[in-house]
């Protein structure tokens, strides 16, 4: 069976001495396998070939690692999302029940959990497995994604030869485990002869400290979400001449790709969604004019029906759904004699008088919002779980302004029960809404449906600006901070001392507080600033200490 990690092998025979990896050290192709036949080994010892092994691991070494030896010891594997809430990963692993969980201890070095696992190991066997990825359920129940080996396998391939990577080349390796696009950062340049940088998580989310990696690393390589470059973008960031950009994840839009095209040697618009295998379209971008997803990737077939909707064949095409069978019949159905199975995307799409292909929206309630892709039916399940709550709808503000954007929630609710902290047990922050408005009782249609477009024209209203709002005393600082910080947020500050990200701010956001305090209200402050000073009382206590008046 053509496998990832027998590629890896025949490059480390190729090639041991040569570098693969910088992390904590730097490690040879020779390293690596080495680290991934010893792992593997202590793997098989443990479980049968074809188990599912669930892996928890913050460092980008360690997850290469782990994935390339659950792989070589033939099992499939689950990699955890280290962003979610105890109860949400419980709930994965409820429904995944691997026979083994590994958890990094420190690069390269991993602990063995079978006992505390929940319910007994699965007996379905997964040796046609290499990954099960979670993604968002519209039923408030996440939903296991099994891409197979030879689908793994080709995509890399196909990656390699558009939009590229040689041997000697570096990448740097970011995205965290529980997306695919990890794969591409980690194990693509192991599979040609080039080499991944690991960016520390604190690295990543410090676009000061990022540009310094990126300046003393100097990759060929970076790829990232819209979101984070548009963050990295509003930081002043100046570029990385010669290196190649590749974004993916959510829409790229003309203001971006007009800031990004000199800010590398190539810009790159990368599409796909998981039940795919990482990405299936391609796009170098040369003019903001025109954003398109370009052509497909090697063996990649797809066409667009009579709705719009864009549906894909091939190789790359995951099993199905974990436990899902028919979920799995209707969002993969046979196709035409020459399609085999396809895979309804539920993207609209068309082609341009060029054939490109453009991106036109949703057919259905999922979103993207700053990479994370999820299902308003989860959020709103989830909110409909407290035994207070009778009905919830879930939108999305700003979903023109990608920098601006965030769910919002609408709830029928029999007292005034926080559900912040409810939703911050059970879903990741990229699920959590920003704003929870509370209704004696949600607007319905004529035909007795909830009324989402008269529920969003009230968002429309509510989110517009009526002019610039009375400026705070000069001297009141804190007065200062809190409106900045309300605009930007569309919520109150009633505490000084909530976290910003706890409240709903992002990366993107980020931007847009700074571009408040400095334009609006006149105060200068750097991004890193709010990242070390993240509460209204803490960033205004930095502003009086710092006094820099723009």
């Amino acid at each position: 069976m053509q496998t990832v990690w027998s590629a890896v092998q025949a490059q480390a025979e190729r090639t041991p001495g040569a570098v693969a990896a910088r992390a904590e050290r730097i490690y040879s192709y020779r390293d690596i396998a080495a680290l991934v036949a010893g792992l593997g080994e202590r793997i098989a010892r443990r479980v049968r070939p074809g188990s599912l092994v669930a892996l928890d691991a913050a460092g980008r070494l360690s997850g290469a690692v782990g994935i390339l030896a659950a792989n070589a010891a033939g099992c499939a594997v689950l990699p955890l999302d280290r962003q979610s809430p105890p109860a949400r990963t419980a709930r994965v692993l409820a429904d995944a029940r691997p026979a083994l969980l590994l958890r990094e201890l420190a690069e390269g070095e991993f602990a063995f959990e079978q006992d505390g696992l929940p319910g007994p190991p699965r007996r379905q066997d997964l040796g046609e497995i290499a990954y099960v990825l979670y993604t968002s359920g519209s039923t408030g129940q996440p939903k296991g994604v099994m891409v197979g080996h030879r689908a793994l396998a080709d995509r890399l391939a196909g990656l390699a030869e558009l939009p590229g990577l040689a041997a000697g080349e570096s990448v740097l390796a970011m995205t965290a485990l529980s997306f695919d696009i990890s794969l591409a950062e980690l194990l693509l340049p192991l599979t040609v002869g080039a080499s991944f940088t690991a960016v520390p998580e604190e690295t990543r989310a410090d676009p000061f400290a990022f540009a310094e990696l990126v300046a003393a690393a100097a990759p060929d390589v970076i790829q990232a979400t819209p979101s984070f470059w548009r963050m990295l973008t509003a930081s002043g960031w100046s570029g990385a001449p010669g290196t190649r950009l590749w974004t993916g994840g959510e829409p790229l839009t003309p203001g971006l790709a007009r800031g990004l095209l000199p800010a590398g040697s190539e810009l790159w618009n990368l599409y796909g969604p998981t039940e795919a295998t990482i990405w299936v379209t391609a796009a170098r971008i040369t003019s903001a004019e025109r954003i398109t997803l370009g052509e497909p990737l090697a063996g990649v077939g797809l066409r667009i029906d009579d709705s719009g909707e864009l549906l894909l064949y091939g190789t790359g095409l995951a099993h199905g759904y974990l436990d899902r069978e028919e979920l799995t019949a209707e969002r993969f159905p046979v196709g035409g004699s020459s399609e085999g199975r396809v895979y309804r995307t539920g993207d609209r799409v068309r082609r341009g008088a060029d054939g490109a292909l453009e991106f036109l929206g949703r057919l259905d309630s999922q979103v993207k919002l700053r990479g994370h892709r999820i299902e308003l039916g989860e959020v709103e399940a989830v909110l409909e779980e407290h035994p207070d709550v009778s009905q919830a709808v879930v939108l999305v503000q700003d979903a023109d302004r990608p920098e601006l954007a965030a769910l919002v929630a609408f709830v029928v609710r029999r007292d005034g029960a926080a559900l912040q902290g409810w939703l911050a047990e059970r879903l990741p922050p990229s699920h959590r809404p920003a704003r929870i408005t509370e209704l004696p009782e949600l607007p319905r249609t004529t035909a007795g449906k909830v009324d989402r477009v008269g529920l969003a024209a009230t968002l429309a209203a509510g989110g517009q600006d009526s002019g610039p709002a009375a400026v705070p005393a000069a001297g009141d600082v804190r007065a200062l901070v809190a409106e900045a910080w309300r605009r930007t947020l569309a919520a109150d500050p009633a505490d000084g001392d909530v976290n910003f990200f706890d409240a709903g701010g992002n990366s993107a956001l980020l931007a847009v507080l700074q571009k408040q305090l400095s334009d609006g209200l006149g105060v200068r402050v750097a991004i890193r600033d709010i990242f070390r000073n993240p509460t209204v009382a803490g960033l205004a206590d930095h502003i009086i200490r710092s006094k820099v008046p723009r």
